[in-house]
């Protein structure tokens, strides 16, 4: 399949962000890696605010970001944080790809990242989030990769990889959260899930990874991170009459598993879930996952494992 991509990250300087245009040094590199391992046709583009910009003459560049977080309201937080939507739709006015791919800027791939989400676009999937792997933090340098690279690192819970279908983006409802803030990026998940026709959430596959081992970060500010779960619910309610539960992960589980996930997932906007699923209870679910019938027979090794394992 003859499959192109455009991948948009918005990066930072090191004047505006030192820690995280460390963590950026290797993402560009892991992309530059993975893009000269696959043999699709990728653009890979730097996206910033006009008033931060990023130099690397390996990326494409974009028309600089006009708006940022400041022009919507006044947060204690200076920062010129852009707003998603601005970001995903600099991408799509400025590249034809069949595939827009959006990414955080310290989230690293994996070699075969490129290949490997081809392959799910072969199996129909027209919409792919990637949950990414936590790798420890003394792997902090582009030297490091080929050792990044041999780390199974931890799964992790939340939402910094996608890829869509170019044909999506004008269907998208999408308010104003700022990148870099929690919540962003959840939006982006629910509006896939609603208008994609087969979506996908990968969370166990080792195709990105993420330096630090940290679950949770708290960052940015209490005010952005309220504004941003305000911008969020808007979108979810926005969405309602457009979710069809049974494409949403955990709606093959059964009715009390699926809501307690749903409940206790930070990620989910829980009402529109429980309204969705209450709703449509007669509409055909996906079957359940088939797992390997020999895993739950070794259930007590896998669990001495954990006890003995020198990790």
């Amino acid at each position: 399949m003859n499959l192109s991509f455009v991948h948009i990250v918005n990066a930072v300087s090191e004047s505006e962000n030192k820690s995280l245009f460390e963590l950026q040094n290797i993402t560009l590199a892991s992309m530059q890696k993975a893009k000269s391992y696959s043999g699709y046709s990728i653009e890979q583009v730097l996206c910033y605010h006009k008033d931060f910009p990023v130099k690397n003459d390996a990326f494409k560049q974009y028309p600089p970001l006009e708006k940022s977080i400041q022009d919507i309201g006044t947060f204690s937080n200076k920062k010129k944080l852009p707003l998603l939507k601005d970001i995903l739709k600099l991408a799509y006015d400025n590249s034809q790809a069949d595939y827009i791919i959006y990414s955080n800027a310290d989230i690293g791939l994996m070699l075969p990242f490129y290949n490997a989400i081809g392959k799910y676009i072969e199996q129909d999937h027209d919409a792919i989030v990637i949950n990414r792997r936590r790798i420890k933090s003394t792997l902090n340098k582009p030297e490091d990769l080929d050792l990044i690279y041999t780390e199974t690192g931890k799964e992790h819970l939340g939402f910094d990889m996608f890829v869509f279908k170019r044909d999506l983006f004008p269907k998208f409802i999408l308010n104003n959260t700022c990148i870099g803030i929690p919540f962003v990026g959840n939006d982006l998940f629910y509006n896939l899930f609603c208008f994609a026709q087969n979506p996908i959430l990968l969370t166990k596959q080792h195709l990105t990874f993420h330096i630090g081992l940290e679950l949770i970060k708290d960052w940015g500010g209490t005010d952005l991170k309220n504004h941003n779960y305000r911008e969020f619910r808007k979108t979810t309610k926005a969405l309602l009459p457009h979710m069809q539960i049974a494409k949403f992960p955990g709606a093959e589980l059964s009715f009390f598993k699926r809501h307690i996930k749903w409940l206790m997932n930070p990620t989910l906007s829980y009402p529109e879930m429980c309204i969705t699923d209450l709703k449509q209870l007669g509409a055909k679910r996906p079957d359940k996952k088939l797992y390997d019938p020999n895993y739950k027979k070794q259930s007590y090794y896998e669990w001495l494992l954990k006890k003995v394992n020198f990790d």
